[in-house]
C-alpha cells in the first residue's frame, strides 16, 4: 500500500481511484463492511481502492481538550488498511486551512481538482466540510454533478447494538475486553515501547515489560488482563496489569506492566503489541507481596489457558 501525505502531487490517472471517506478510528466491523464493499466495487470497475484520512483526527485540532482517545495508532490502523484490501492511503494533515473548507469547497477542491475520484464510499454518519456541515444526501448531489459514484453505507448493529468507535472505546474503559472483541472483530491489542521500571516485578520472581504507549490512544480500564505478545520476533503469553500498584505505591499515575511467560532477555527499547483475550480481575490492594504472589501464579494459569483457547494458529 502507498501512503501519501499530501495532495500536491496525485500519481493516479483521472477517474482512476474510488475512495473511502472517514477517520476509520479502530477499523471495527462497520468500518470493515464499508472498505470490503469499496475494495470490491473497486475491482470490479478496475479502478484504485484507497482511503482518504486525517490524521490527527479533526477533533485533536478543534477541541484538544474534548477530543476522545483513539483506538489504534496511524502505524496500526496502516497496516490494518493494508491487510484489508487498500492500495493508497491519503493521511492528510486536518489544519486550519482544512478546517475552513465548506462542504462544496472540499468536494471540489479535494475530491474533483485533486484526486479526480471515480467514486467515493461513505457511512451513513459521515459529515465533510466546515462545521460538519456536509451530508451524504449533498455528498450525492456533488456526485452527480462531478461525474463520481457515491455509495452511503447502512449503520451495522452486534446483538442489536450499533457498531461505532465510541461504543469499543466505552468497552475499554469498562474493562469489557469480550464486548470491545465483538465490535472491533479482532483482539484489542496494546502497542508501545518497552521502558525501563522500578525491578519490582523481577524481585517478586516476574519480571515484567514496562510498555509506553503514545499519549493520545486509549487504554483499558485498570486491571489484569490475559494476552499474547509479539516482541523481538517473538510471540508469548503475557499477564498485563493496568493500574497503579495499590500494594506498593500510592499514586494515580497508571502504567502498563506485562509478564511475559518463558521470556527471557533485556528488550528495553523494542517496539511491543499485546492482544488482549480478557479481564482477568480488576486490581486492588494485597495486604503482603507474598499473597500478590499467590495471586499471580493464579492469573498465570488462567492465562495460559485462556490464550491456549483463544489465540491463533
Amino acid at each position: 500500500m502507498e501512503v501519501w501525505h499530501s495532495l500536491d502531487s496525485v500519481p493516479y490517472p483521472e477517474k482512476q481511484l474510488v475512495l473511502a471517506l472517514g477517520n476509520f478510528d479502530g477499523l471495527h466491523r462497520g468500518h470493515r463492511c464499508l472498505l470490503d464493499k469499496m475494495v470490491r466495487y473497486s475491482r470490479q470497475e478496475g479502478k484504485t481502492p484507497g482511503v482518504f484520512l486525517f490524521h490527527p483526527h479533526p477533533e485533536h485540532f478543534l477541541n484538544p481538550a474534548g477530543s476522545p482517545k483513539m483506538l489504534l495508532d496511524l502505524e496500526k490502523k496502516l497496516e490494518l488498511l493494508a491487510r484489508l484490501g487498500i492500495e493508497a492511503a491519503f493521511v492528510i494533515d486536518f489544519d486550519g486551512c482544512m478546517a475552513s473548507l465548506a462542504a462544496g469547497e472540499f468536494v471540489k477542491t479535494i475530491l474533483v481538482d485533486k484526486l479526480n475520484v471515480a467514486g467515493v464510499f461513505v457511512g451513513f454518519n459521515y459529515r465533510f466540510g466546515h462545521r460538519a456541515s456536509g451530508t451524504p444526501e449533498q455528498l450525492r448531489s456533488y456526485g452527480e454533478r462531478y461525474g463520481f459514484a457515491v455509495s452511503v453505507i447502512p449503520p451495522v448493529f452486534v446483538d442489536g447494538a450499533l457498531v461505532s468507535s465510541t461504543a469499543v472505546r466505552t468497552a475499554l474503559e469498562s474493562g469489557d475486553i469480550a464486548r470491545a472483541q465483538q465490535l472491533l472483530g479482532y483482539w484489542p491489542v496494546i502497542r508501545g515501547v518497552v521502558a525501563p521500571g522500578d525491578s519490582r516485578g523481577r524481585l517478586l520472581g516476574f519480571p515484567t515489560a514496562n510498555v509506553a504507549t503514545a499519549v493520545d490512544v486509549i487504554i483499558p480500564h485498570a486491571g489484569v488482563y490475559a494476552g499474547s505478545a509479539r516482541i523481538a520476533g517473538g510471540r508469548y503469553i503475557t499477564v498485563v496489569n493496568i493500574g497503579s500498584r495499590p500494594t506498593f505505591v500510592d499514586s494515580r499515575q497508571i502504567v502498563i506492566e506485562a509478564h511475559l511467560l518463558q521470556f527471557k532477555g533485556s528488550v528495553y527499547g523494542e517496539s511491543i503489541e499485546i492482544e488482549l483475550f480478557a479481564r482477568l480481575r480488576w486490581e486492588r490492594r494485597f495486604e503482603s507481596a507474598e499473597a500478590l504472589v499467590l495471586q499471580i501464579e493464579k492469573d498465570i494459569q488462567e492465562a495460559v489457558v485462556i490464550e491456549r483457547r483463544e489465540a491463533p494458529g
